[in-house]
C-alpha cells in the first residue's frame, strides 16, 4: 500500500493500516505542511449537526487511545476561551483538548518507522497507471509501485491527480510562530469565518481574505493567527504577499491581549486543502480503480482520527460495514 502525504491524514492512516498488518510505504514531502502550523484544537462539543460533526466531537477520546497505544504524541486536555462572541462565551472557559503540533510533527516520523511503516522522505512528482498498477515517481529518482494508492497530500493532491472532483479546493493560510510567548490556554474566536468562505468559494470572482484571530500553545511558545486567502478556480495560486501585515492589523483590532499584533514572530505560510461541501473526501476517486483520496478536512485533528481507522478497514479487508459508515458520514463517494 502506498500513501502519498506525510502529515496528519497520511500518518494516522498509515498507523491504522499497520494495526491491520498491511505493508505500508508512506511518501512524505520535505516541504512544510498544514499539519505543522495547525491550531490542533479539538472542541469538546459538536461544531454542527452533520453525522461527521457529531462523531468528531468524540475525537479527544480517540487521541487519548492513540496515546495509550503509541506513547505521548502531543495530545492533552485544555480549556478554551472564546472571544468576539456573546458575553457568556467570554466568561466561561469551555472543555477542549489540543494536539501540540510541534511535538506531533517531530515525533511522527519515528513513530511511523517503529510501527513498521517504510518512510520515504521525498516529493511525489507524478502518478500514473502503468502495466496494471499505480506508479508514483519521486524526487529521489525512485519509482514506487502498488495496486492501491492513497493521496493524502493536502493541497498537493490536485497537482498529482488533476482529475480529482472539483469539490476539492485549496487556499493559503498564514500564522505567526511566537517562540518565546508562553501561552497557557486556547483563545479562539466564538465563530470562525473560514468555513463559510470555503463553502462559497466556488463562486469567487476575485481573491478574498478572512482572519480568525486565535492564540494557542505550540511547543515552548505559541501560534498566533490565522489568516486565510482564497482565490477563484481550482489551481493553487502562487504564494500571495502581504498576508502577515493583514493578520497583524486584524489581531490589533481583535479581543486578544494588547501588544500581540507587534509581537516578534516567524511568519509561516502554507497551502491548505478544503472541500466545498464542508465534508472531506475519504474514498475512491472516479474512474481510477485502486486510487483513493483522503483530503479536504475542516478541523482535521477532530475528523482524521474518526475516519482513518474506517478507511483503513476498507483498504485492508474490503469491509462493507466500514464502507457503509463512511457513506453515512458523507465522505465516501462511490467510484464510477
Amino acid at each position: 500500500m502506498l500513501i502519498v502525504g506525510g502529515g496528519l491524514a497520511g500518518g494516522l492512516l498509515a498507523l491504522a493500516l499497520r494495526e491491520l498488518e498491511v505493508d505500508v510505504c508512506l511518501i512524505a514531502a520535505q516541504k512544510p505542511c498544514a499539519t505543522q502550523w495547525s491550531y490542533g484544537v479539538i472542541p469538546g462539543w459538536p461544531l454542527g449537526t452533520s453525522p461527521l460533526a457529531l462523531q468528531a466531537a468524540k475525537a479527544s477520546g480517540l487521541w487519548r487511545d492513540l496515546g495509550r497505544r503509541y506513547g505521548a504524541i502531543g495530545w492533552s486536555r485544555s480549556r478554551l476561551q472564546l472571544h468576539s462572541g456573546q458575553p457568556w462565551s467570554r466568561l466561561l472557559p469551555l472543555p477542549a483538548s489540543q494536539v501540540d503540533t510541534a511535538r506531533f510533527h517531530a515525533q511522527l516520523p519515528e513513530l511511523l518507522r517503529s510501527s513498521g511503516v517504510r518512510l520515504l522522505c521525498a516529493d511525489a512528482l507524478a502518478i500514473e497507471w502503468d502495466r496494471g498498477e499505480w506508479l508514483v515517481r519521486c524526487s529521489d529518482g525512485s519509482d514506487q509501485r502498488s495496486a492501491q494508492v492513497v493521496l493524502a497530500a493536502g493541497a498537493a493532491c490536485r497537482s498529482l491527480w488533476p482529475a480529482w472532483p472539483e469539490v476539492l479546493r485549496s487556499s493559503w493560510a498564514g500564522v505567526l510562530e511566537l517562540p518565546d510567548w508562553p501561552a497557557t490556554r486556547l483563545q479562539l474566536p466564538a465563530q470562525f469565518q473560514r468555513p463559510g468562505i470555503e463553502r462559497s468559494s466556488g463562486e469567487l470572482k476575485e481573491p478574498c481574505s478572512v482572519v480568525d484571530a486565535g492564540l494557542v500553545p505550540r511547543g515552548d511558545g505559541a501560534l498566533l493567527g490565522q489568516i486565510s486567502r482564497f482565490f477563484p478556480g481550482l489551481a493553487l495560486a502562487e504564494s500571495p504577499l502581504g498576508m502577515e501585515q493583514e493578520l497583524r492589523q486584524a489581531i490589533a483590532a481583535s479581543a486578544l491581549p494588547k501588544g500581540l499584533s507587534k509581537a516578534s514572530g516567524i511568519w509561516r505560510q502554507v497551502p491548505v486543502a478544503f472541500s466545498l461541501t464542508g465534508n472531506p473526501w475519504a474514498g475512491p476517486l472516479p474512474d481510477a480503480p485502486g486510487l483513493f483520496g483522503f483530503s479536504g478536512f475542516s478541523g482535521g485533528f477532530a475528523q482524521v482520527p474518526v475516519l482513518a481507522p474506517l478507511l483503513a478497514q476498507v483498504l485492508a479487508t474490503g469491509s462493507a460495514t466500514a464502507q457503509r459508515q463512511l457513506e453515512q458520514l458523507q465522505v465516501w463517494q462511490p467510484s464510477r
